[in-house]
Formats: structure tokens, sequence, C-alpha cells
């Protein structure tokens, strides 16, 4: 127990000691100097002010105070209401927001099996055709139309020999 009680007084002691040290390096810029002491006289005057007007009037600074303290009140409560209010406006418009997300997404997901459904009946329907298009195409011997005159013109100036 003496050690830790040892070991926080050396931490507080050499918190002390670092602030000390940090205070016055710090204070060794003559800019920073003249703004600290501005500013102590600065607290010094206020605080000053704060009691004598206390001593002076307690009852009136006591009711001064206790308006600000009143008014302050109100505005946070004014501030709270609103913030609720515009939290309940958030959160029925993000939940009605996920609903329609969540109909969007299921009509999606049907869409898309319904597309995928009728691709791969098209797709199907393709494969039969085209197998049924080289089936007849193999089995059956290919027509040939009988050769005209004209036709034996072209033939023999593309230098084709027509059999008749």
């Amino acid at each position: 127990m003496s050690n830790a009680i040892k070991q926080g007084n050396k931490i507080v002691t050499g918190l002390v000691i670092g602030s000390v040290i940090g205070v016055t390096i710090s204070l060794i810029d003559p800019a920073t100097r003249k703004r600290t002491v501005q500013k102590f006289e600065s607290i010094k005057d206020a605080s000053t002010r704060f009691v004598q007007s206390y001593k002076d009037n307690p009852d009136e600074f006591k009711q001064d105070w206790k308006e600000k303290f009143n008014n302050s009140s109100d505005a946070l409560r004014d501030i709270a209401n609103d913030t609720q209010g515009l939290y309940k406006q958030i959160q029925s418009t993000v939940l009605e927001r996920s609903k329609d997300l969540k109909e969007i997404t299921e009509d999606f997901k049907q869409l898309y099996f319904q597309t995928k459904r009728q691709c791969k009946q098209i797709t199907t329907k393709i494969t039969t055709t085209k197998d049924q298009i080289i089936e007849s195409s193999d089995l059956e011997e290919k027509p040939q139309l009988p050769a005209e005159t004209g036709d034996r013109e072209v033939m023999k100036n593309n230098g084709t020999v027509l059999t008749t």
C-alpha cells in the first residue's frame, strides 16, 4: 500500500514540476507574458465585479441569476423538444424509406429470378431450333433448282461450269 502512495506522490510531484517548468519557459517570451498578465487582470476584474455586485445587492444579484437560469433552462427545454421532434421525424422517414427499400428489393429479386427463368427458356428454344436446323440440313439433300438460260450465262461469266 505504501508503494502505491509513493508512486502516486511521484506522479503528482512530476506533474507539478513539469507544469512549473512549462509555464516558466513559456513566460520567457514577452508577448506570451503580456497576454498572460492581461488575461489574469481580465479574470480578476470580472470576479471582482461579480463579488462586488453580490455584496452591493444580494437579492437583486440572486434574482438576476435566477432569471438567467430560468431563461437558459427554457431555451434548453425548447432545444430538447426541437431535437426530439427532429429525431422522431428522421426516425419515421427512415422507417418509411426502409419499408420502401424492402419492397423494392423484393420486387427486384422477383424480377431477377423471372428474367433468369425467361432467359433460360429462350436459350433452350434457341438451342433446340439450332439443333433442328442442323439436323434437317444434314439429313435431307439440298434441293437444287433447275438452271435457266440466263443463269448459265451468269455462271459462264463467273467461270462456273454448269451441267444439265
